[in-house]
């Protein structure tokens, strides 16, 4: 994994319709809207918050990691967070097309854990609640839900100790 550049924002961006055009494909109103967008990658990766995972020269995966929390999270309902302090979030993990179905998901939240437990105490992460594929790889990866917040629309919400 490393950060992402400004010379990768137009596979980012490919990546990221392709992800936007399998969600709707399925029924998922998630990413529907307007974003994530052009605009939203070029400010994840001005600030250092893009990530790439590639494979053999090629970007696979595609998501933000980012130290500066989340202000939807601090509307938390339903429950209550694991932590207090410091956390990660992951936003906008994709994967291209061809690498659909190989682990590139689970690569990028593996590195993701793996560069923040160097800085911080834990990861958030939120999804659609009928994105089943976001909610099994988080839960498979140890991640605790932890109640729902409103990013785009109603989102759950997770989070794991590091």
């Amino acid at each position: 994994m490393r950060l992402a550049t400004v010379e990768d924002l137009a596979t980012i961006e490919h990546i990221i319709h392709g992800a936007i055009e399998r969600l709707a494909h399925a029924g998922i109103d998630q990413w529907q809207r307007g974003y994530p967008n052009r605009d939203s990658i070029a400010h994840d990766v001005a600030l250092g918050y893009g990530r790439v995972v590639e494979q053999g020269g090629e970007i696979v995966a595609y998501g933000a990691l980012v130290y500066d929390g989340e202000a939807a999270y601090d509307a938390l309902v339903g429950g209550s967070w694991l932590t207090e302090g410091r956390y990660a979030t992951i936003h906008r993990l994709c994967t291209s097309q061809r690498a659909t179905g190989r682990g590139y998901g689970r690569a990028f939240m593996t590195l993701a854990e793996e560069e923040a437990r160097l800085r911080v105490g834990s990861i958030r992460v939120d999804t659609h609640p009928h994105n089943q594929i976001m909610q099994g790889l988080i839960c498979s990866l140890g991640y605790t839900y932890c109640g729902t917040v409103t990013y785009e629309s109603l989102r759950l919400a997770y989070e794991k100790v590091l």
